[in-house]
């Protein structure tokens, strides 16, 4: 497989005249490098263009510092690059230990120190990790367009996906759904890694859908019954969902929902996937209520225009901003009954 990069170049804004160091010293060797924002295209969106400079680079350098080790970019970083079995090369340049956050992404892996300052002998030895594996990358083969599809969690093993790599990738989708410079997006606001992988393997089986082109996750799906007094809190913005607000739905009963996140990658953002999404969303509400689960009110986290278009189209109400800056939209089961879209698309649904 060819890469249009030897390295893509990871590194907290503070730390920029180091990076840039780094780069101009590897690139005078002949290894070419991306490094944002150089390497950014103008007028494309940032977030896509860090996963695709990701994707093309053949392994990633951590740049780690205690500025790289706080910043919430580089975590997403690091998360798609690990999501992606890319190799990770970390080099320290100050005596700092990383977080638990940033040790949970690297692993065992064995760190480069190069402080107080860089040398040109740090950097023969990155040269030397990246020659070791050139020659050695799997090389991708072409397949069938598969998709898209919608994929219940559970079957998630279908492609080669357990828990851990879904949660990965949800984290992902996230990051290039609300992009930093339009919304505020971190794990006090969003919750942790963990926050995501527990609740992932106690309820999304019932509360989520994937969208998978080609075997990849394009998009998902999360919604979940709450509490009424969470409910509350959600719809007026006081704070994102987290699992102690999702209420004991599993023996029946009635409850609001909440629709916490719908996510499609800038690439694969159109009109047909979303439907499949919404699809599943009136099907669900169908199912739940067969199982003596009667969902009252419904609210919404948005963050793309083009899926706010389609929240008003079924008549939501926007009620307003949510922590992160999402706009907020409700609207009720009574009234998803006599909106003049939902009567023609789902006419055989008695919600």
């Amino acid at each position: 497989m060819v890469f249009k990069y030897d390295l893509f170049i990871s590194y907290a804004s503070e730390n920029k005249g180091i990076a840039d160091y780094i780069v101009e010293k590897l690139e005078k060797r002949g290894h070419k490098c991306f490094i944002a924002p150089r390497d950014i295209r103008i007028g494309a969106e940032y977030a896509v263009e860090i996963v695709t400079g990701i994707s093309n680079s053949t392994a990633v350098l951590l740049v780690f510092s205690s500025k790289s080790d706080k910043s919430h970019y580089v975590l997403r970083e690091i998360n798609s690059a690990v999501s992606r079995n890319k190799p990770i090369i970390p080099l320290r340049i100050e005596d700092f230990l990383p977080s638990e956050a940033m040790e949970f992404y690297l692993g065992p892996t064995h760190w480069l120190d190069a402080f107080p300052e860089i040398l040109d002998v740090h950097l023969d030895k990155v040269i030397s990790i990246l020659h070791g594996m050139n020659g050695k990358m799997p090389e991708v083969k072409e397949a069938a367009i598969k998709g898209p599809e919608l994929l219940k969690i559970e079957d998630i093993s279908r492609i080669e996906m357990d828990y851990s790599d879904l949660t990965m990738k949800e984290i992902e989708i996230d990051y290039l759904c609300i992009p930093a410079e339009q919304y505020e997006m971190n794990e006090d606001i969003e919750g942790t890694y963990d926050d995501w992988k527990n609740t992932a393997k106690e309820y999304e089986n019932d509360t989520s859908i994937l969208l998978v082109k080609n075997d990849d996750i394009i998009g998902y799906c999360d919604m979940y019954p709450v509490t009424k007094e969470a409910y509350e809190k959600l719809i007026s913005g006081e704070v994102i969902i987290r699992e102690a607000m999702i209420d004991l739905f599993c023996i029946g009963g009635t409850f609001d929902a909440y629709i916490s996140m719908i996510g499609i990658i800038p690439q694969e953002e159109r009109q047909t996937n979303y439907l499949m999404i919404f699809d599943w969303i009136f099907q669900h509400l169908k199912e739940w209520k067969e199982e003596e689960i009667y969902i009252e009110k419904i609210g919404i986290s948005v963050y793309s225009n083009m899926l706010e278009k389609f929240v008003v189209r079924f008549g939501f109400q926007y009620r307003g901003l949510n922590p992160a800056k999402g706009k907020i939209y409700e609207t009720s089961v009574s009234e998803l009954k006599e909106n003049a879209f939902v009567k023609k698309r789902y006419p055989e649904l008695a919600l």
